[in-house]
């Protein structure tokens, strides 16, 4: 995790987070992790700053496409620009959210 003032003195937090996905296809098991660059800016930073190595977390953001050349050749990378980041804890438990217009219980439906 890096941190710092950008360009116009505003701070910036940029860390990777990676995506585990594992699945079974013709009984075998496959997996893959892909790894995404996530920048945070403004009052986040503060919070962003105190995660640790391994901390889940879920990221919602702008995607951030940039363009960029080494030894002559291109390169893409996209990163993501945090407008909301939580901190996963595992230890408590779901919480569901109910419609405010539950379905009925089976004794009160009408057939």
């Amino acid at each position: 995790m890096s941190s710092g003032p950008s360009v116009n003195n505003q701070q910036v937090v940029n860390f990777s987070i990676a995506v585990h996905e594992k699945w079974e296809k013709n009984g075998s098991t496959h997996q893959r992790t892909d790894w995404f660059n996530i920048e945070v800016w403004g009052p986040m930073t503060k919070f962003a700053a105190t995660l640790k190595k391994g901390d889940p977390v879920i990221v919602e953001g702008k995607l951030i496409p940039r363009r960029y050349k080494v030894d002559e050749v291109d390169h893409f990378a996209l990163s993501i620009r945090a407008n909301s980041l939580r901190k996963i804890d595992y230890n408590q438990p779901a919480v569901i959210d109910e419609p405010d217009d539950a379905a009925p219980d089976a004794e009160d439906a009408p057939f």
